[in-house]
């Protein structure tokens, strides 16, 4: 084989390829192939929603790009990517950087990768195994980068501590100032203890309980990985908390940002698997923020190792069409900067400076400021002034807890006043004169989250964000409702308020209701500009979010005190935690079937049919497809007995014993046939 390839620019080394692919997702590769070989990058949207599949939305969306387009690569630096796969990320490193050398195991994959970026030509693809490859490398790269890979190293790397030994091993490749960046799901991550699979094997709580059944993954939590950065002999490393997760990363938060309370509320965002909903991960969130153990439960880690970046805070705003792409950074020394994505949200991004302009006109004799903006130094970004406060939206959640319907009727009428009194500025002001100017440009963005209420000083409220300046007419009463109609919208524990009562005592009709969610609707389209949202790619993928207590739910209203546990006892008792619920044992009212394997060691079994006083009547014991006679013989139970296999039980907790013999342990089945006849005692 010619071991060297070129697609279009891109160079393939096939040096230490072996000959077939070592890593493979089947058929879907080939398909994505022909289909980025065939199609342009502006086509890559609509094969995403096309193809309703996770694979497609994994490896083309250009959202993948969030989790290093803010690292601080230039032209000057020379990139090492390792796991490279179909390309997420490379074509972001290649605009940025002098060059890139990639490694992946996947002829295929590689082949994706170039013809997506086929028209770089600082991209070089290393075929073959890392191991083969990496004596071949230089030691003079500035970026060393493992984003979804480093759990994979003990497949690669032949060695006691595989993850160590990489660390090491890209150490000793980097430049005396040089840095190793590594994306990658933490063990502990939030997502997994509420019912998400684990990323990589697809099982519930494998990584929680430390992979119990093996697998060639593994993730590590926030001590594990301090503790392997340490022993590679690296001290100078960052953590950056990328949410929901690093695969499609809307915000990064860090040791000098983190999350505050209401601010991690998107999080069903799995793609690939149906989940389960164990809890409401938005309150949970909150609870681990008050308790300032957020790190610990991060969905997932980006580590950066050498001097870390001036970024405290990012938010990506790129699930939009193009022409309204941003990036808001918060810098370490509390500057706010508002970079446009793309070159078509340049004009989008400088309207901000006219938007100023006008609302400080506009609200001058309010008592709202305007947050401050003016052009960055890059000559294309905004830097806004950084304020210190609590949002108003904040303030009203304070208000809802507390019960305090006063102080929050207050709140809202002072925003009412707020709002009336800048339509009024607007309509009085001579210089907005004509048909398309008395209400053109009002403020999409008036909503309670984008004002901050000063701490020391509650009367001083300031508008924060402005970006949405539209062209199209939007009334004072129309602005209030759309204000809490997104307020209602961000959480459900908000839904005590009644907006129909507000409506009604702000004069909005239920014609203006329809006509202003019409007007959402069309705002909401412009904005996105006909791409479908995450949200909705994922109902498309037909994924379920299934919640277990709805489905206990029924078995406990139907039948109540019908309740049948097993516990086995393997030597250390009975416990809770050696124990099954037979949510289907109950085949009608009265009639029980227990169907059963019991597990290898059990020496003693105990069945408690019912959770209430009862006469229960054995009608069948099969042991091993075996039928057991007489059955007192075999079972001894708490109740008294009436006859033959009968008995009464006066308690709320009817127990049955089935005592098992050393000769019989091991994986053997159980058929128990129980009539239980409940009794009307008061307890």
């Amino acid at each position: 084989m010619n071991k060297d390839e070129y697609i279009g620019k891109v160079k393939l080394d096939y040096t230490h390829y072996p000959g077939t692919d070592l890593y493979s997702d089947g058929a879907v590769e080939q398909a994505i192939l022909n289909a980025v070989t065939a199609s342009p990058p502006s086509a890559y949207p609509d094969l995403i929603e096309t193809s309703r599949d996770w694979s497609y939305l994994y490896h083309l969306s250009h959202l993948r790009h969030n989790i290093t387009d803010w690292l601080p690569i230039n032209k000057t630096h020379k990139i090492l990517e390792i796991g490279s796969g179909c390309g997420a990320i490379t074509g972001n490193l290649a605009e940025k950087a002098g060059q890139v050398i990639c490694i992946d195991l996947s002829e295929t994959r590689s082949k994706i990768n170039a013809q997506r970026h086929k028209d770089y030509d600082n991209i070089t693809i290393h075929i073959g195994n890392f191991a083969d490859i990496e004596p071949d490398l230089p030691n003079d790269f500035d970026f060393v980068l493992f984003i979804g890979v480093f759990e994979y190293c003990c497949l690669y790397i032949k060695n006691n501590d595989p993850y160590v030994e990489m660390l090491r091993i890209a150490k000793n490749h980097l430049k005396p100032d040089g840095h190793i960046a590594i994306a990658i799901e933490n063990r502990f991550g939030l997502k997994y203890w509420a019912g998400c699979t684990e990323d990589h094997l697809g099982t519930y709580f494998s990584g929680l309980e430390d992979y119990p059944h093996g697998g060639h993954a593994r993730t590590f939590t926030q001590p594990q990985f301090i503790k392997m950065l340490t022993t590679a002999g690296i001290e100078d490393y960052h953590f950056y908390y990328p949410y929901p997760d690093y695969k499609f990363m809307t915000t990064l938060f860090s040791e000098n940002r983190l999350p505050q309370i209401g601010e991690l509320y998107d999080n069903n965002r799995n793609f690939d698997r149906h989940r389960m909903e164990l809890f409401n991960e938005r309150k949970v969130f909150d609870s681990i923020i008050n308790d300032e153990v957020f790190p610990l439960f991060s969905n997932s880690y980006f580590i950066y190792t050498g001097k870390a970046p001036d970024t405290a805070y990012l938010r990506y705003s790129n699930d939009r069409a193009p022409k309204y792409r941003i990036r808001t950074m918060i810098t370490k020394d509390k500057k706010v900067i508002k970079t446009p994505l793309t070159t078509e949200a340049e004009e989008h991004a400088n309207q901000m400076l006219e938007s100023y302009r006008l609302l400080l006109n506009q609200y001058k004799d309010t008592t709202m400021t305007i947050n401050k903006c003016q052009p960055a130094p890059d000559g294309k970004s905004i830097e806004f002034e950084y304020i210190d406060g609590i949002t108003l939206a904040e303030k009203l959640d304070e208000c809802l807890k507390n019960g305090e319907t006063a102080i929050f009727d207050e709140l809202l009428d002072k925003f009412k006043v707020i709002i009336e009194q800048g339509d009024s500025s607007i309509a009085l002001n001579t210089s907005y004169t004509g048909e398309s100017c008395p209400r053109a440009k009002l403020n999409h963005d008036l909503i309670f989250t984008n004002i901050l209420i000063d701490k020391n000083n509650h009367d001083k409220w300031t508008l924060i964000d402005y970006e949405w300046m539209m062209e199209a007419p939007i009334t004072p009463k129309e602005t209030l409702y759309r204000a809490l109609y997104c307020y209602l919208l961000e959480d459900e524990s908000r839904k005590t308020i009644d907006p129909d009562s507000l409506s009604k005592k702000w004069g909005i009709t239920p014609d203006d209701i329809k006509t202003y969610r019409l007007n959402e609707r069309k705002f909401q389209d412009l904005v996105a500009g006909g791409l479908k949202s995450i949200a909705e790619m994922r109902v498309d993928f037909g994924l379920m979010t299934v919640d277990p207590k709805k489905l206990i739910e029924p078995y406990i209203k139907r039948a109540p005190g019908r309740h049948v546990q097993i516990f086995f006892d393997t030597g250390n008792g009975f416990s809770e935690i050696e124990s099954i619920h037979l949510l289907d044992a109950y085949q009608n009212e009265n009639d029980v079937l227990v169907d059963i394997t019991i597990p290898t060691n059990t020496r003693k079994l105990r069945i408690d049919p019912a959770d209430a006083a009862c006469i229960i009547k054995i009608h069948n014991l099969n042991w091993n497809n075996e039928t057991k006679t007489p059955i007192s013989k075999h079972l001894r139970t708490n109740g008294r007995k009436l006859h033959n296999n009968c008995y009464i039980f006066k308690t709320t907790d009817p127990q049955l014993h089935l005592p098992i013999k050393k000769s019989e342990q091991g994986d053997k089945h159980l058929s128990l046939k129980l009539e239980v006849v409940f009794l009307p005692i008061k307890q």
